[in-house]
């Protein structure tokens, strides 16, 4: 604080300036201005939060220098505020004034703004020989931050700071570039551990006049990794060689982290550095050049980086005051001068390359004349040739109107061949599909009247068989009965009669005759629900079409299909299964309706559908490799069967299994006549192409595949319910 008896002083510098740079530019009109009377705490609240939205009057001459909006947009908070009362102002406070009572241990809540404040205030009047370098002038002689700037007539026109003045600089970047880290770096860094409170840190901040504090570890190899907290804070300088050991820095506290703490009136003495730190600091190589370091704040959005070596050691601290150090009049005049010489040494060459240009300028006017008569020459013979060259272009227009007409009658002919050709290979694969449909017809109907006619000579001993098994169950039962009564009544038999008991094992008779029976009888009903369902399926020469229950059709088909879908035994050799360990069948049968439908080529259909899926799961499993003795159950060969009503007029059936699946292009020629992927003499590349004619031609319906290679293939039959449904 100043002292009271110093008068508030207003600097008016006068002298003539080595380099000109509009102090306006850097003005930071917005500012946060408050009633002496306002309580301390509120002022500090209030730079917490956001910036003030009390600008400064916009009337003088400032209005014409273009500010960026975007550059103000960066700005969080306030770092200052001016305490004005009637026009008239009467000091400022500062951040370092919050850090500076809070190390003192001073509650703002028992003081006004005016109390605490920092009076006489520095400024500056605005005038035509004021400019950037005048602000830096004052900044390094009073070590202050924050400077307003009065007009003539004594009225506040804003704040310059560190940050509006590097943000007015942008044009004068060029000492940022020749510059280093190196060369302008703090390397008296007060630095602390991270079990240091808040308060002590806001006492290193107040005591050592600095706007931060590095929060450090120890790396000394063998060291614990950390600082105990009993352990003080330290002022290290890095060229001193105050760094015994080396300081890896792992975050930061600054004048506003300290603002901010006070404003929601947190407990500065119990809260650590390491709770509140900003980490990881953001850091860069002394190496570096300080326009990458400009860059790097304006990207961070921060007014400081701390500097680092190579393995991560503390080396200083890179703020924006430190930046404008290089920023002196002088530098600047010479680097100017520099510029200018370089200037007057290109403008020499360039009047010399002009006189070379002016020469070279005649000579082409010259070459020009030539080129204009032989352009004229060059033009008459052009103007010959072409005269030449119409006549020529009318033979050919002649020429090529003839040949037109000839091909012209040639495509005519050609399309009318193209049409006869067309029409008959048409005709050709119309009658190879329905040669291929009767045979397969054909062939059907004579397995169906074959399975019929077995099914039929079995149905008569079988039904005679499952008649008299019940009867012979009763008659069996009371034999057994009657033994169990002779030997209550007569416990101790003839010897004759024991030894023939134990020669027939008549106990193990009396418990296994029942379960004897019980086989038979589920044996032969076994064999009657065998010969329905090859009943069932035997009706391929059926002609008339009635609604039908489909699940029978799926069950007999699968009947039928039973021996290839049980496991087949086969040597088992380096952990390869010679035949397929059997197919598991899941049934998802939904609640159809009957459909109208011819029977026996539905049947027809699922046959060659399920038998298909069958070869690739049996295809796909020889030579698997076991890897288990069991296989898991979703690695087992499966074929899942599901039904669904689509809605009121439309079934779904759903035949998916997770076999190798097929490529694109095989799916696409799936349904072809002739087109199959199985070895010669093994599949005739009928089946699908039959399948799809039976449920697209004969019911109306749609038959779709979709496969993926390594992921099953699934086809999906959808037909109408009625077939009215379809009209």
């Amino acid at each position: 604080m100043w002292q009271a008896s110093r008068s508030q002083q207003t600097m008016q510098l006068n002298g003539p300036r080595i380099y000109s740079l509009d102090l306006r530019r850097a003005i930071e009109p917005d500012v946060l201005i408050v009633e002496p009377d306002t309580p301390a705490i509120e002022v500090m609240a209030r730079m917490s939060q956001v910036r003030s939205s009390c600008s400064v009057t916009r009337s003088h001459q400032l209005s014409e220098v273009e500010v960026s909006t975007s550059s103000l947009q960066n700005l969080k908070r306030a770092s200052s505020a001016l305490v004005m009362q009637g026009g008239q102002l009467l000091g400022i406070f500062t951040e370092r004034d919050i850090v500076r009572l809070t190390a003192l241990g001073m509650n703002l809540r028992e003081f006004t703004v005016a109390q605490v404040m920092t009076y006489p205030v520095i400024t500056l009047t605005q005038s035509d020989s004021q400019d950037i370098f005048t602000a830096l002038s004052i900044f390094r002689q009073y070590r202050i931050r924050h400077l307003p700037i009065m007009d003539k007539q004594g009225q506040l026109m804003g704040v310059v700071t560190p940050v509006s003045i590097s943000r007015g600089m942008q044009p004068v970047n060029l000492l940022t570039r020749l510059w280093y880290v190196a060369d302008v770096m703090t390397t008296e860094v007060i630095h602390a551990p991270p079990t240091s409170s808040v308060l002590s840190l806001a006492q290193l901040m107040a005591g050592h006049r600095v706007s931060c504090v590095v929060i450090t570890e120890e790396s000394r190899e063998g060291g614990q990794g950390g600082i105990e907290s009993d352990i003080s804070p330290v002022f290290a300088s890095h060229q001193s060689g105050l760094f015994s050991d080396a300081l890896i820095p792992v975050g930061i506290v600054t004048e506003g982290d300290i603002v901010e703490f006070q404003a929601l009136e947190l407990n500065l003495s119990q809260m650590q550095a390491q709770d509140v730190m900003s980490t990881p600091p953001f850091c860069l190589g002394a190496t570096e050049s300080l326009w990458v370091a400009y860059q790097e704040m304006q990207r961070r959005h921060v007014r400081r980086l701390v500097v680092t070596g190579d393995v991560g050691e503390l080396l200083g601290v890179l703020s924006q005051t430190s930046l404008l150090q290089v920023l002196s009049p002088t530098e600047m005049y010479g680097v100017i001068e520099e510029l200018q010489q370089a200037v007057e040494e290109s403008t020499t060459e360039l009047r010399k390359t002009n006189e070379l240009l002016q020469q070279e300028i005649i000579e082409r006017q010259r070459a020009e004349v030539a080129l204009q008569k032989a352009n004229n020459e060059l033009k008459r013979q052009v103007e010959e040739q072409t005269a030449e060259l119409r006549a020529a272009n009318a033979l050919l227009k002649q020429d090529i109107a003839q040949r037109q007409r000839v091909e012209a009658a040639l495509r005519q002919s050609e399309a009318q061949l193209r049409q006869q050709t067309q029409q008959l290979e048409q005709a050709l694969h119309e009658l190879q599909n329905t040669q291929a449909h009767l045979i397969q017809t054909e062939k059907m109907s004579s397995l169906g009247q074959m399975v019929a006619g077995v099914a039929h000579e079995i149905n008569n001993p079988v039904s005679f068989i499952h008649g008299n098994l019940p009867y012979a169950t009763e008659y069996v039962q009371g034999l057994l009965r009657l033994v169990q009564l002779y030997q209550q009544q007569y416990p101790h038999p003839a010897e004759a009669i024991q030894m023939q008991a134990e020669a027939i094992d008549l106990n193990f008779v009396l418990d296994d005759l029942p379960k004897l029976m019980a086989s038979m009888h589920l044996g032969a009903e076994r064999i009657r629900q065998i010969v329905l369902s090859l009943r069932s399926f035997s009706r391929l020469d059926e002609a008339e079409m009635k609604p039908v229950n489909l699940h029978e059709g799926i069950d007999s088909t699968l009947l039928i299909l039973q021996n290839r879908l049980r496991p087949q035994g086969g040597s088992r050799k380096r952990g390869t299964v010679a035949e397929h360990p059997g197919i598991l069948v899941i049934k998802e049968y939904g609640d159809l309706p009957r459909v109208d439908c011819y029977a026996g080529q539905l049947n027809q259909v699922f046959m060659n559908i399920l038998s298909n899926a069958i070869d690739a799961l049996e295809e796909d499993s020889t030579g698997r490799v076991q890897e288990s003795p069991e296989d898991s159950l979703e690695s087992a060969p499966q074929i899942r069967i599901r039904t669904e009503v689509i809605n009121s007029d439309w079934v779904g059936i759903r035949i998916a299994d997770n076999g190798p699946g097929m490529t694109e292009s095989v799916r696409q020629k799936l349904f072809d006549p002739f087109f199959t992927t199985k070895p010669v003499g093994k599949g005739t590349g009928l089946g699908l192409s039959i399948s799809y004619k039976i449920v697209v031609e004969k019911h109306g319906g749609r038959l779709n595949c979709v496969s993926v290679p390594g992921q099953g293939t699934e086809f999906m039959i959808e037909i109408p319910i009625r077939q009215a449904a379809l009209s």
